[in-house]
This record gives structure tokens, sequence and C-alpha cells, in this order.
């Protein structure tokens, strides 16, 4: 069984709002993303995809359509979480939210197009194109799975502000985990 909580899948929204550093990683990131996070004890790996939009410093939107649809909203320190399968919305605050603006500023060239940066006592490998593109983010989370997220079509086209919106219906349950 792969140790996952709700904190295995939001490391996506962490990501989404520092990614800006020496790397030339631009403002704007609208991709299409597989986040892979794998358990070695058992050898089991869990594949989540979907739509994101990185706007920075603070914005942020995934769209995770696979296996099951879940929109993850980052403003500032607050994120949504809605899941329509639950018909609910969760909201939190980003206490622990990983400096991957720092992680990116740090990383170290390894080989060509792998980079390697440590912080908090995780170590990140960074993957990037022939034209030194964001393809991937990797590290060991806290339960020790491996994540990874890799992103494809990338566009780094302005973003319309009206995509990085959350629409709950009303009808949905609210929590609130920000206390």
């Amino acid at each position: 069984m792969i140790k996952i909580t709700a904190i295995a899948i939001p490391f996506a929204t962490l990501l989404s709002i520092s990614l800006h550093a020496a790397l030339p990683v631009p403002e704007n990131l609208n991709a299409l993303f597989l986040q892979t996070v794998s358990n070695h004890e058992n050898n089991r790996s869990l594949n989540y995809e979907g739509k994101v939009w990185i706007k920075l410093p603070k914005q942020a939107k995934w769209i995770y359509e696979k296996p099951v649809k879940k929109i993850i909203c980052v403003t500032k320190d607050r994120a949504w979480v809605i899941e329509p399968e639950l018909e609910q919305a969760t909201l939190f605050r980003l206490q622990k939210a990983i400096p991957l603006m720092q992680i990116l500023q740090n990383a170290k060239r390894i080989s060509k197009g792998h980079y390697r940066a440590e912080y908090g006592g995780v170590a990140y490998r960074i993957d990037v194109d022939d034209k030194k593109r964001l393809k991937s983010i990797s590290y060991e989370d806290d339960l020790g799975n491996m994540v990874t997220i890799s992103f494809r079509n990338i566009d780094n086209s302005p973003i319309d502000e009206k995509v990085l919106q959350c629409d709950i219906p009303q009808d949905y349950d609210i929590i609130d985990s920000r206390y």
C-alpha cells in the first residue's frame, strides 16, 4: 500500500507558489503534468494526471483529471482543494510551503540537463530540456515515497486571470482546515 496523505498531492500546489529562480523559469507556465508517487517498500506507484497553470509569484491552478477529479487553487498562502466526487471544498493554509525559488537558485548542475539542490534535509532533482525549460522535479517525501512531477506541452504565454479562478458550487460542503 502506498503511503499517501492529503499532503502528498498538494506538493504540486506548493511547487507552484515559488517557481522562479536561477534556472530560467518563466513567470507563466501552462502545461500538462504527470505526478508519480512511488513507494519503494512495496514497489507500487500511483499516477496523477492533469493540467496546471502557474503565474508567479503566488498563483496556480492544478486540475487533476486521473485517477480522480480534483482541483487545487493556490493564492499566496492559501489553497482550496475542490473534490467534485465528494462534493466538498477544503481550504488549507500553506504553512509548510517548500521554497522552490531558493531550491532552484541553489541548484547545482550534476550533468547536462540535470541539477541537484538540497533544502531542509531534502534532496531535489531538477531536470530541464536543451533550452533549460523545466521538465521535472523529483524528491522523497516525509513518508519515504519518491515523488516526481513531469511537465509536457509547456506554454509560457501570459495566463488570463479567469483561468486561475476557482468556482465552488454552492451546494458543496466547505471545510476550513486553516486552524
